[in-house]
């Protein structure tokens, strides 16, 4: 059996969401849907909302030195909106206001008032600064620039910001003047209906777009446009309401209150890694909200290295020593491994200031500061390699990304012996790993065969060097699951503890010696298992303690034990697994194992699910999509022992 089903990746071209819609609602009717003689539902109306969109739509085309957009909208969106790990959390309707602005060619910033957090990025000739009223913070950098460092320059930001990446790109391309009215014309106004007025003293315009969202504007000067759409969009946390109008710049958009704040704190960053973290992070957002072309890789061969297609997934294969697997690595995956950085640096670095008013990128620096000398020597090598076979992507960069996995929550079982139909050991491993930040977009499943070490496979990321899970040719598995204790960095990074023990280990006991005699960093949970024996054994570790936990052991959080069988997991996810477990325990096989792994277990968040055969040296991997989680994907079939095979 080569695989269980038949994937559904591989696409050059993502289709374009609702969101994209609801700011360019024209550009998503399909062209073969288009009526060439439709009439216009009513001329003068169809004119005023013609201009109004065009008024809105030109900063975006056009090189316009001075403007402002004002948004107002309404999200249906969880009352934990800043902890993406909740599941089901309390949806409730909530009101924000973004305000984008332009001072000819130097000053440019933006304004967000919402529930979640108040905040305003403003730029200058001579500054850059995230301000956080709230907190009383600000992160300021000041100083010229390097010559090519253009991220917030305004001068043809539109060009540089929105790339094929995302769907408004396909936009942008075509759009002037005449090409605007040729499309509102042909693709939107077919498919809008006039609606009556409701009341003549509001002189409010309304049109019907499809069922579920209604375009309303004044007739007076004013050039604001809504959208009310119906039960809400679910692309933007089920957007409601969306107001949008671009007007002169008058005045100081940023509260004064804000800027004149005697008790706010100023702290000085580097000014271009505060306008990197701004321009990459919210490029990396508008990509995964909006999403575009993406980048495809080249099946190809080289030395050390392999990059194929495997059912839709993307398979690489390395071997050699440290330097001529990283400059591998890097040659066949360098532009996903952008991506890698720009998501788990930059994007979560964005994100992660505003919610906390810390300086984010010092936290990653300060976590390599403490967990290098920890890292073994031929892991430098490996990355320094990567580093020098790169164009575009710096050593820092990738020290910094592959410090980050301090974020998880997961699921994994393994099951063995009276546990399943034929005493195979099958090790599951879900990984609920922030989909919201486009880890999707760069997974790969590698295939890797050190020169000194054993073989192992390791479904992970482009750029990323550590392992979050993965079997050897030593028929041992490791799955992983993240906790508390952030900041607690004076050891073995997690992930490098992980690829250690896959490359150095031959028995369950090596890797519980070799997590008893390491220094180790925050809190995580483990699942370690061995099919010669065969056997399994969960774990707690911390920087000061280590508590395992045997199969069929209970325990006070995990529940009762149930036989031949490790099981872990948190909350609601935790109670389905083990029920899952207890109704089908003694008939388990690879495909019912897999059935485990379903929602409710796996989180929206669900980014890769694996199910490891280690004693048949086999794997089934499910790869989140954009816009649904791995558990609702198809599993690819791996057969490592032939992968190895050809490896040299």
């Amino acid at each position: 059996m080569k695989k269980l089903c038949c994937p559904v990746k591989g696409k050059k071209a993502r289709p374009l969401s609702a969101a994209a819609s609801l700011l360019l609602a024209f550009i998503l009717i399909p062209l073969g849907l288009i009526a060439e003689d439709a009439l216009s539902p009513d001329n003068a109306a169809a004119e005023l909302l013609l201009q109004r969109l065009k008024n809105v739509a030109r900063p975006l085309f056009e090189e316009v030195p001075a403007f402002c957009y004002r948004v107002k909208a309404t999200l249906q969106t969880p009352t934990e909106i800043s902890e993406p790990r909740v599941e089901n959390a309390v949806t409730e309707d909530r009101q924000a206001s973004l305000t984008l602005f332009r001072y000819e060619n130097n000053e440019c910033g933006l304004v967000l008032i919402s529930p979640w957090k108040n905040v305003a990025i403003l730029r200058t000739a001579s500054k850059t600064a995230i301000i956080l009223p709230d907190a009383h913070v600000s992160f300021v950098g000041r100083g010229d620039l390097p010559p090519d460092c253009d991220f917030l320059n305004p001068v043809g930001f539109s060009a540089r910001f929105i790339t094929p990446e995302t769907s408004l790109s396909s936009f942008i391309a075509m759009m002037n003047e005449s090409s605007f009215d040729f499309a509102f014309r042909k693709l939107l106004l077919p498919h809008l209906r006039l609606q009556p007025a409701v009341s003549e003293s509001e002189g409010k315009t309304a049109f019907r777009l499809a069922d579920s969202l209604k375009i309303t504007f004044t007739a007076s000067e004013s050039s604001a446009i809504s959208l009310d759409a119906g039960e809400g969009l679910r692309d933007i946390n089920r957007l409601r309401y969306f107001e949008i109008a671009c007007e002169p710049v008058s005045g100081s958009v940023i509260p004064a209150s804000w800027t004149a704040d005697p008790a706010m704190t100023e702290t000085e960053v580097s000014r271009e890694d505060l306008e990197k973290m701004i321009f990459r992070g919210l490029k990396r957002i508008l990509s995964i909200k909006l999403p575009g072309v993406h980048t495809e890789l080249a099946a190809r061969r080289i030395a050390n290295g392999e990059l194929r297609h495997h059912d839709g997934q993307t398979l690489v294969l390395l071997a050699g020593n440290p330097e001529e697997m990283g400059q591998a690595h890097a040659a066949l995956l360098q532009p996903w491994m952008r991506l890698l950085a720009d998501s788990t640096i930059y994007l979560v670095g964005l994100v992660e200031t505003v919610k906390k008013a810390r300086w984010f990128i010092a936290d990653l620096d300060d976590a390599w500061s403490r967990v290098s000398p920890h890292i073994p020597e031929r892991y430098h090598r490996e990355m320094e390699a990567m580093a020098s076979a790169s164009t575009d992507i710096s050593l820092r960069e990738i020290r910094l990304s592959n410090v980050f996995p301090e974020y998880f929550h997961c699921s994994g079982f393994a099951l063995f012996g009276s546990a399943t139909a034929d005493g195979t050991l099958y090790h599951g491993r879900v990984l609920d790993y922030m989909t919201e930040i486009g880890l999707q977009d760069c997974a790969v499943t590698f295939v890797v065969k050190p020169q000194a070490g054993r073989a192992f496979f390791n479904p992970g990321f482009a750029g990323f060097t550590g392992a979050v899970g993965g079997m050897n040719e030593s028929q041992l598995s490791i799955g992983e699951m993240g906790g508390r204790g952030r900041f607690l960095w004076d050891g073995v990074p997690m992930s490098f503890l992980v690829r250690r023990a896959l490359e150095e280990c031959d028995t369950l006991q090596q890797v519980k010696d070799l997590w008893a005699n390491s220094p180790r960093t925050c809190e995580y949970f483990y699942i370690f298992a061995d099919a010669k024996i065969p056997d399994a054994v969960g774990l707690r570790a911390t920087p000061d303690q280590l508590t395992f936990l045997g199969a069929g052991e209970a325990h006070d959080f995990l529940g009762d034990g149930i036989p031949d069988a490790v099981v872990m997991s948190a909350g609601n996810r935790l109670r389905h697994l083990r029920r899952l477990v207890q109704e089908g325990h003694g008939s388990f096989v690879a495909t019912s194992s897999l059935r485990l792994m379903d929602r409710p277990v796996a989180m929206r968040s669900n980014l890769h699910n694996i199910l490891f055969i280690p004693a048949r040296q086999q794997a089934y991997v499910a790869i989140a999509s954009p816009f649904a989680p791995a558990a609702e994907q198809e599993y690819v079939f791996y057969d490592i022992k032939e992968l190895l095979s050809e490896l040299p």
